[in-house]
Parts: structure tokens; C-alpha cells; sequence
């Protein structure tokens, strides 16, 4: 796997939530950086856990993890955040704009909220805007890994379909509306009243420069000599499908998607019933696994017995990205072993 890494730049981990995703986000950038590698982590996950895998209070400023050997940074980002400064801006100069017609509202109070109302803009829309900043940021920075702890299956992914969505029929009602609204704008200044700024004019503006963005940052994840998207999931029947849906959507998208990691897997031979039951289990799945992500070079962690915090815990998970692959975990089932 890290032969693949060290020639890449972004790597984005997901996976349904609860499958390890931060855990072997944090892991690999552990590697990389002890590889040599200047390296940033970002949680991107509304739910961050990021900061819990190292055992460190992160916010939304970078932190260097000093016991790293290399140098690494982590933050735990909100992608809301940038995109909720910004729409409040846009609305109150939007609403002062308005304030000052002697024609009434120029641009519909109903019209205001499809534009700036995240219930009428889909969520991962509102949080790629914010990701897309931070991107522009990490493509220009002296970072030779970024590595993104990504929100649960995909979300990031919904980002790359707002160019479509301000191409489809809405998104036309949105662009006429502004146009006319434009149109009014321009009528107003013309005869002294509102301000300079044609607030619908500048919010096309913006959209347009949103979609070549988004446009820029589709070409970035999809350079296979750039970026590489690795799907956690774990050896239950559910996470397994849900991740074979993701890996279609990347597949869709013309995202290098090569690695699949099962995480948790269950290695034990022993008197426990329990534990012998939820091997066997896992052990029933791996054909499901081989089948479903056959092209993928696939590596297998196991379920360790404590819980894997800090450092010196997540360099545990290391050996096992790096080459415990599927034929390794069907010899060590053969072997009845026992992983702890």
C-alpha cells in the first residue's frame, strides 16, 4: 500500500461511520510522515474523532504530533464553517440592498433562501464549499501528504455534483430570478436609489466561479498520479454493500479507488464461545469481500483487544495496511490464530 502512498499527495479515507476511517486515516499518516514525508490530517467528519485517535485535543488550527518521527500535523476542520461566514455576509448585504428600494423587494425573501438556506442546498453541497476553500489552501502549501478523514461514506463526493445541479432545472430558476433581479438592480442605481452593488450580478458571479472551482478540484481527485480514496469498511454484510456502493460511485466519479481496508477482523482460537462465534462470522464474509472487490488490493486489521488510542497503539494498525492482505488472513484463520 505505502508504494502506492509515497507517490501520491491526497489520500481520502471513508467509510460508513463506526468502521475505523479516523483510526486508519490517522495510521497512514503516521507512516507517511515517519516515511519522510511532511504530511497533514484533516477530519472532515462533522463527528470528529480525530483528535481521540491521538489522544489530543485538536481544533480548527493545525497541531504538530510530536511523538511522530517526522513531521505531522492534524486538525479537526468543519467545512461549515467558511460556508456559514459567507452566506451570512451575502444575506445581510442582500437584505441592506433591499432595504434601501423605493420599489419593494427586488429579490423574493423565498428566492433569498434557496440561495443561502442549506435546507433548500443540500448539506454536502454547504460543507464542499467549505472544503473546496481548504483544498485551495493544501494544494499551495508546503504539505507533501494530505491525508483527509473524510465524513461518513462519501459525503465529500456530493461536492462534484453541484455543477449539475446548478445546470438542472432549479438551478435555471435560481439564474433567472437573479438575472431579472439584476435587471431591477440596474433600473434602481439608474435612477439614484440602492447601493453600487448589484448583489444578483455578484451572486451569478460567484456561482459561476463556484462550478469552475469545483470543476478544478474534479480534475484533482481524479488524477490517478495525485490522489488515491481508500473505503473502510468491516466484515458485516451491511458495511460490506454500503461499501460497494461507494466504491460505484468512485468508480462513476473516475476516482482512483485501489485499496479497500477490513477493519476489525476477528482472529481467535480459543475457548471463548463468543469470540470463536464472531470469527467465524467474519471468516463467512471474506468470499462476499474477495467477490464484491476483487480488482481491489485489499488489506485486512483485526479486532485488537484494546482499544487503539495514541500513538503507539495506531503504529499496531501500520504493519497490518502495509501487507496483511486477504490471502494472509484466510492462512491465519487456516493457522488458528489468535490476534490480540
Amino acid at each position: 500500500m505505502f508504494n502506492v502512498l509515497s507517490k501520491k499527495r491526497l489520500i481520502m479515507v471513508s467509510g460508513k461511520g463506526g468502521t475505523g476511517k479516523t483510526t486508519t486515516a490517522a495510521a497512514l499518516s503516521i507512516k507517511l510522515a515517519e516515511d519522510g514525508f511532511k504530511t497533514a490530517v484533516i477530519s472532515l467528519d462533522p463527528a470528529h474523532s480525530l483528535g481521540d485517535s491521538f489522544n489530543l485535543e485538536l481544533s480548527h488550527d493545525f497541531r504538530k504530533i510530536s511523538e511522530v518521527n517526522g513531521e505531522l500535523f492534524a486538525m479537526e476542520f468543519d467545512p461549515k464553517l467558511l460556508f456559514e461566514k459567507e452566506r451570512s455576509d451575502l444575506r445581510k448585504a442582500m437584505e441592506a440592498d433591499q432595504e434601501e428600494s423605493p420599489f419593494g423587494d427586488m429579490l423574493p425573501k423565498e428566492m433569498m433562501d434557496i440561495l443561502l438556506d442549506t435546507n433548500y442546498m443540500p448539506v454536502e453541497f454547504a460543507e464542499g464549499i467549505g472544503f473546496l476553500r481548504l483544498l485551495d489552501y493544501l494544494i499551495d502549501s508546503d504539505f507533501e501528504k494530505i491525508v483527509f478523514d473524510t465524513a461518513p461514506t462519501g459525503h465529500t463526493l456530493k461536492l462534484l455534483e453541484l455543477p449539475d445541479y446548478l445546470d438542472s432545472f432549479v438551478g435555471k430558476m435560481i439564474r433567472f430570478q437573479l438575472r431579472v433581479s439584476s435587471i431591477f438592480s440596474s433600473v434602481k442605481r439608474l435612477f439614484g436609489f440602492g447601493s453600487d452593488v448589484d448583489v444578483a450580478k455578484e451572486t451569478l458571479r460567484v456561482l459561476d466561479e463556484l462550478k469552475e472551482r469545483i470543476n478544478h478540484a474534479k480534475k484533482v481527485l481524479t488524477n490517478n498520479d495525485l490522489s488515491e480514496f481508500i473505503v473502510v469498511t468491516l466484515p458485516l454484510e451491511m458495511s460490506i454493500y454500503e461499501s460497494a456502493r461507494l466504491v460505484g460511485e468512485l468508480d462513476a466519479y473516475g476516482i482512483p479507488n485501489n485499496f479497500i481496508v477490513v477493519n476489525m477482523f476477528r482472529f481467535y482460537h480459543g475457548d471463548c464461545n463468543f469470540c470463536k462465534n464472531l470469527s467465524r462470522m467474519h471468516m463467512k464474509h471474506l468470499d462476499k469481500i474477495s467477490e464484491l472487490f476483487g480488482d481491489k488490493s485489499i488489506r485486512v486489521v483485526p479486532f485488537f483487544s484494546s482499544e487503539i488510542r495514541g500513538v503507539s497503539a495506531l503504529r499496531k494498525v501500520i504493519k497490518y495496511l502495509s501487507d496483511f492482505t486477504l490471502d494472509n488472513a484466510r492462512k491465519a484463520l487456516e493457522d488458528k490464530l489468535t490476534i490480540d
